[in-house]
């Protein structure tokens, strides 16, 4: 295995083009503590895999999440490069102090996130001699709060351009101190939005203290811009006429108002009058504009999913911020990725976006990891799960075996499967329930004892807390039936990922996977009603031919969500999209 310094050094030496990926919440990195971490999960299994496969169709890859504060596990803070590969590296951005921070509540490091990040990609950019937007061939964001990020920096980078343009624009006209608190007050004007607005602004507030009248103001501004220029008299005074027309058709405005209109009046026109620079401005501005963003989930499905809540449930998911968050990063971004068709239709119906602006790019299945085992594969998992259940590893092969493994939190319902489990046990004796997933957390203790004081289930189901990655894959091999009661999914990973180790699945009808790739393959029951729950395991359990038949129809539907392909569809989706991706040069 390569070393990080060998890592870091092919990385820097290769001439790949680069793409960067956000995932800022959680403990995104090249080692995710599957199901043992607050707000870690399936997004960051889509990310990892994501930037594998850029990586093999020829590109580098930036992962940038936030940083700055230890790991849960190790107290190691999270502050140095990672590198999951040659060519995929985690760069950690800090902001928001040195605690980790739930995704609810993150809004308020993402300033200083984007501020930092800003002087990280123009450190990248000067080593190159590019623009800082040239860096990467695009930015895809992945879940609201790195859109929120990535829409700021192609903000910040559009003020930078802009700032830049009116300086060689208005060099020799106003004074240099003008010049210098333009800069440096270049976010703060937000200067990328209407250029034309800050040029007519800058030259009319630069008149301002000269002339009493807004029409003197704006002849003054006119005439020493002309006689930069050098233009004929005939055009300059084409160009007062123009301005003041415009002015004059708000005549009633008060007079703040109608010094505004003048200026943003002035400013096009003035770039109306130097077409040249007006298309380099606007040429250069759309390319700033490469950001791609993944939701992963929407706040409008996810209330809709938690509608009928009480207050106190829904009060912690800040539903209404989260919207907000989300639509302004719908507004801005240039294309979108659905990763469910209940994404899309929230994106179209609630976001305003252009069903030609999205890409449908679900979770796909790494075919390398998760696919059926055979013994030689599987014994050091059933080494560990004789450790951590006390059963023996003879034992556990010979039992009907029930899993599902997400992190710890309520929305899953580990709890609905541990009393739907309680009704099964009679029926099938060799049945055992495996539970994976943490931290162990108050819900986990909850569980614990839920389980201990359910007669039926001592010493036949077991809360394993995180499972470790190397026995992941295997364990969704060796299950006889996975079962996933989650309320809350955007897609719904371990789903997929048990149909591609052809096991048969009974789900939920709130995840998307089985409705709308697998709805006749898997078993769908009611989300909550824990007689269907019991009922299917019952069925499955009892019925091997069936169940045989649903694995094998499941692992067909996972070949057609292969990873590689799609991501290889996704740069074509992006150029045919305005994009200007270079092909990648694999090795």
């Amino acid at each position: 295995m390569a070393s990080e310094p060998d890592h870091a050094r092919r990385y820097a030496e290769s001439n790949r083009p680069e793409i960067a990926l956000i995932t800022n919440h959680g403990y995104a990195g090249v080692d995710i503590p599957v199901g043992g971490a607050t707000d870690t999960g399936g997004q960051n299994f889509y990310v990892n895999t994501l930037a594998r496969k850029l990586e093999r169709l020829g590109y580098r890859v930036t992962v940038f999440t936030r940083g700055g504060f230890p790991h849960f596990e190790s107290d190691a803070f999270r502050d140095e490069p990672e590198f999951l590969s040659d060519y995929v590296r985690y760069i950690f951005v800090p902001g928001g102090g040195s605690t980790f921070m739930h995704k609810e509540d993150i809004a308020i490091a993402l300033d200083e996130e984007v501020e930092w990040l800003e002087r990280f990609v123009q450190g990248e950019a000067d080593r190159r001699d590019c623009d800082p937007w040239e860096v990467y061939e695009f930015i895809n964001s992945h879940y609201w709060d790195a859109g929120v990020i990535a829409t700021r920096l192609a903000e910040r980078w559009r003020n930078d351009l802009v700032c830049k343009a009116m300086t060689q624009l208005l060099e020799g006209t106003v004074e240099s101190v003008e010049l210098e608190t333009m800069h440096r007050l270049r976010h703060a004007r937000a200067m990328g939005s209407v250029p034309g607005f800050h040029l007519g602004r800058m030259l009319i507030h630069h008149f301002a203290a000269r002339h009493e009248t807004l029409q003197h103001q704006v002849r003054a501004a006119v005439s020493t811009w002309a006689s930069l220029r050098r233009l004929e008299p005939k055009a300059e005074n084409e160009l007062v006429d123009q301005v003041m027309a415009s002015v004059n058709v708000h005549r009633d405005a008060d007079a703040p108002m109608r010094r505004l209109i003048a200026a943003d009046a002035l400013g096009r026109e003035i770039l109306a009058h130097f077409p040249d620079i007006d298309e380099r401005i606007k040429r250069r501005m759309d390319r700033v504009n490469c950001h791609v963003w993944t939701p992963h989930s929407l706040g409008e499905l996810k209330d809709f999913n938690f509608y009928d809540r009480p207050p106190e449930i829904r009060r912690p998911l800040k539903f209404c911020e989260r919207r907000h968050h989300e639509r302004a990063v719908a507004d801005r971004a240039q294309a979108f990725v659905a990763t469910s068709a209940k994404i899309a239709d929230r994106l179209w119906v609630h976001y305003r976006v252009s069903i030609n602006d999205t890409f449908y790019f679900p979770p796909c299945v790494d075919g390398d990891e998760f696919r059926p085992r055979d013994a030689s594969e599987t014994d050091a998992t059933y080494a560990y799960l004789a450790e951590r259940s006390g059963l023996s590893a003879d034992r556990l092969k010979q039992s009907s075996v029930v899993f599902e493994t997400s992190r710890m939190d309520s929305t899953k319902r580990k709890d609905l499967l541990l009393a739907a489990f309680a009704r099964v046990t009679a029926n099938h004796p060799e049945a055992i329930l495996l539970i994976g997933g943490g931290p162990k957390n108050e819900l986990f203790d909850a569980l614990q004892r839920q389980l201990d004081d359910t007669r039926e289930i001592r010493g036949r189901a077991f809360l394993l807390g995180a499972i470790p990655e190397g026995y992941l894959a295997p364990m969704f091999s060796i299950a006889d039936l996975y079962v996933s009661a989650s309320e809350m999914e955007g897609f719904g990973m371990s789903v997929s990922q048990a149909a591609a180790a052809r096991t048969a699945v009974v789900s939920s009808d709130l995840i998307p996977f089985s409705l709308h790739h697998a709805p006749k393959q898997a078993v769908i029951v009611p989300a909550g009603d824990v007689d269907a729950f019991a009922d299917a395991m019952n069925r499955l359990l009892a019925d091997d031919a069936e169940r045989d038949r649903r694995a094998g129809e499941l692992a067909e539907v996972a070949k057609e969500l292969d990873w590689e392909r799609k991501a290889a569809a996704f740069l074509a989706y992006l150029r045919g999209r305005g994009i200007d991706i270079a092909e990648g040069t694999p090795a």
